[in-house]
């Protein structure tokens, strides 16, 4: 069976299209000339932990991307991402491998198979916008903390161009995610209401289920390389979805190895169990 990726783009709502492979050139001022510069080093959201390796999830999945994370010391420069999604036809049907390379003030990204992608940073290192190709994803940050983030795409189709946009706007409790207001690219309005648990997010996780809400679903590993800005003090232990079409709960439960978290158990929406495993 042969899935075109404009087949994947519309069935993932356009959310992880820009994960369709991409090549991208990120700086945020040109390339310096002074080679004795120090290189631009991006924060990576873990702290107090070890960044997380890998990103497996299992039972009943989600819309959602299982991650292979390598490292050179503490900068991110390899990440091989495998869609996953609840249609067996779609699991596992796009897969690509992400290469970054960091200068002075810069950061390059080169996926394979992958199209051009122009990224401009803030002054604090994160990404304000991404474009790829005439597809337009902005972000904005307080305290270092993604507030806002819109994304625009556009799809040809026999000479005809649509246009779909999609928006969240996140607000944060003491550090933590407490609100997101998502408006998808077909409409859909939603509201997701986080509670933290007791437990720190030592590893920088993100919250498991949401990645298209918070605008991250394909290149969640720019996250991971410090590149979308900080992340949660602690762990969430439920996020509540609400919208006219569907309302559910995604409660999770962590399991913990020295010092890590390496499992997250809950139900999805359609009730069954799933998990997430992390490696380190």
């Amino acid at each position: 069976m042969t899935i075109t990726l404009q087949r994947i783009c519309r069935h993932l709502s356009i959310a992880g299209c820009v994960a369709a492979g991409i090549t991208m050139s990120v700086m945020a001022t040109a390339c310096s000339s002074d080679d004795h510069a120090p290189i631009f080093q991006p924060t990576l959201p873990a702290k107090g932990g070890d960044p997380v390796r890998s990103i497996a999830h299992q039972g009943s999945i989600m819309t959602s991307y299982d991650w292979n994370l390598s490292y050179d010391g503490t900068r991110l420069v390899r990440a091989d991402g495998t869609m996953r999604d609840a249609d067996a036809k779609v699991d596992k049907s796009y897969r690509y491998t992400s290469y970054l390379g960091y200068g002075t003030s810069w950061v390059s990204v080169s996926n394979q198979p992958g199209e051009g992608i122009s990224v401009q940073l803030n002054s604090e290192g994160y990404i304000e916008r991404m474009t790829v190709g005439q597809n337009d994803y902005r972000f904005r940050y307080l305290d270092g903390r993604m507030t806002d983030w819109s994304k625009t795409v556009y799809e040809n189709t026999f000479g005809q161009q649509a246009m779909y946009t999609s928006t969240g706007k996140i607000t944060y409790d003491n550090g933590n995610y407490s609100k997101l207001e998502y408006v998808g690219p077909d409409g859909e309005n939603a509201t997701l209401t986080f509670t933290p648990t007791a437990q720190l997010n030592r590893n920088g996780l993100l919250p498991v289920g949401v990645s298209r809400e918070m605008g991250m679903l394909g290149f969640e590993h720019l996250y991971y390389a410090g590149l979308l800005g900080r992340p949660s003090i602690n762990l969430v232990q439920r996020v509540e979805y609400t919208s006219a079409r569907q309302t559910y709960t995604l409660n999770y439960e962590y399991s913990t190895r020295g010092g890590n978290t390496v499992l997250c158990n809950f139900h999805a929406p359609d009730g069954h169990a799933a998990s997430v495993i992390y490696t380190y």
